[in-house]
């Protein structure tokens, strides 16, 4: 059931000045409701606020029992997957945390003039505000600054800097979210359920990525959005709400290395089973054919500037990059 959400705003807009305790916790679920409706849990009916979050706000002290954390993720990547379909048009979910967390982790794709920061960390990105103009281009730039990253262009850990460490609440780094975070198991968003696979991320928590193991095929459940049937999901959905109960049991040990990142071995399988660029293959080519013989490829190889001493790859790089 929903209600719309330009009245639900009038409606709790302005807290009475008179307004008893009771009347505060009204407003109060009412606002936390806009909350989920329109940030975390968001789709791509904005103009509607769902009510189904009133159970869970019926007691606001027990609020802290669910993990909202999890079900946003959970949501996050059921919206993601669907947005890979060409026939979709508009990208729902948590987008904010979504932009915040590639904002933190790519230095180059971060927009000027967001150095300072508070609690909560999303919050650095509050005032930006991404142009609407020549969206196509856009688009092909982005996918060619990402093909072209470099290994300090990524940062596995931004949230481990002194910085960080002394705004964030205390309570945030306990070991029983830390071993939520390092847990493989189901996400769960109503009928939604995604996989947290961990495993394939370990430098995010300081560690070495080995060879991962077999990524688990739920593609089946991507269909399901608890609409058009009556099965109540948490007996349909048995086997995955068990994975959930159980996570304290399918958390992995990560030992932190001084330099986190993929392993050599773990680089060749990508690079033999990947798909590497997103850009057309045409972006790194040069157009002009270049044969060079091989008398062509050692004359002058002695003659040499001193102290500049160049590969066969890098000349031909040079030779690209002039072109374009």
């Amino acid at each position: 059931m929903t209600v719309c959400y330009t009245w639900f705003h009038q409606r709790f807009r302005v807290l009475p000045a008179d307004a008893s305790e009771e009347t505060v916790r009204i407003y109060a679920r009412a606002y936390i409701v806009m909350l989920l409706s329109s940030q975390l849990f968001a789709d791509k009916n904005a103009n509607r606020v769902h009510l189904r979050w009133l159970p869970y706000l019926a007691s606001l002290d027990k609020l802290g029992r669910y993990s909202w954390g999890s079900a946003a993720l959970a949501w996050l990547y059921i919206c993601l997957c669907r947005g890979t379909n060409r026939n979709v048009v508009n990208l729902a979910g948590p987008l904010q945390l979504l932009q915040s967390w590639i904002f933190w982790r790519f230095p180059s794709l971060r927009p000027g003039g967001f150095d300072g920061f508070g609690f909560p960390l999303a919050s650095r990105w509050a005032s930006y505000l991404p142009r609407n103009d020549a969206v196509g281009q856009r688009v092909l730039s982005a996918r060619l600054m990402l093909d072209r990253l470099r290994v300090q262009d990524f940062v596995w850990e931004p949230y481990s800097s002194a910085e960080v460490a002394s705004i964030i609440h205390p309570e945030i780094l306990l070991d029983q979210h830390r071993r939520l975070w390092t847990a493989i198991t189901s996400l769960i968003y109503f009928a939604a359920i995604e996989w947290h696979q961990v495993d394939r991320v370990i430098p995010q928590f300081g560690g070495v990525q080995h060879l991962p193991q077999p990524a688990l095929n739920i593609d089946w459940l991507h269909g399901k959005d608890g609409r058009g049937g009556d099965r109540w999901f948490p007996r349909y959905y048995r086997e995955w709400h068990e994975h959930w109960e159980n996570r304290l049991y399918s958390v992995i040990p990560v030992q932190r290395a001084a330099d986190p990142g993929p392993s050599a071995e773990y680089l060749d399988w990508w690079c033999r089973v990947a798909h590497r660029f997103l850009s057309a293959d045409v972006v790194f080519q040069d157009p002009r054919p270049i044969v060079l013989t091989e008398e062509a490829i050692h004359r002058g190889s002695s003659q040499a500037p001193p102290g500049c001493t160049f590969t066969i790859d890098q000349i031909i790089g040079v030779s690209i990059g002039d072109a374009v």
